[in-house]
């Protein structure tokens, strides 16, 4: 997770030279929502492996609290003690981690998590209605 985290970081931080954006608040709201769609992505695989299972419909003041609770987690596991900065100096003369290859891989892992709950979804509900193999 650091590794993604530095990867994701030096994206945006380019050696101090960025302009309109807090690089560190942007890769802390990415993760962010990256918990929050691993969290839907686990709920969406209990629903497929067990179908009588059906989550209650999660009211507003739930995910507010999620988000509270992912946003403290987030805290410390990248800003506390500026922690954020410490994984910048371990891995910034990372030859693989400062490569394109690293950096497409670790958006295409980003955007990954962030997709894969929106795609469970659509297999859940193509499974549960029955209409698996038409696209209609």
């Amino acid at each position: 997770m650091n590794r993604l985290f530095y990867i994701i970081y030096n994206s945006y931080y380019k050696n101090g030279e960025y302009k309109n954006d807090i690089p560190s608040l942007t890769v802390g709201g990415i993760f962010l929502i990256c918990f929050f769609c691993i969290r839907l992505s686990v709920l969406a695989i209990m629903e497929l492996v067990n179908p009588p299972y059906h989550h209650t419909k999660t009211s507003s003041p739930t995910v507010m609290l999620e988000m509270i609770v992912y946003g403290i987690l987030v805290y410390f596991l990248f800003y506390h003690n500026k922690r954020y900065q410490r994984i910048y100096e371990k891995y910034k003369e990372n030859v693989f981690l400062n490569s394109k290859i690293a950096k497409f891989l670790g958006f295409c892992t980003v955007i990954l998590i962030i997709v894969f709950p929106f795609i469970l979804g659509v297999v859940s509900y193509r499974v549960v209605s029955g209409h698996w193999m038409t696209l209609s």
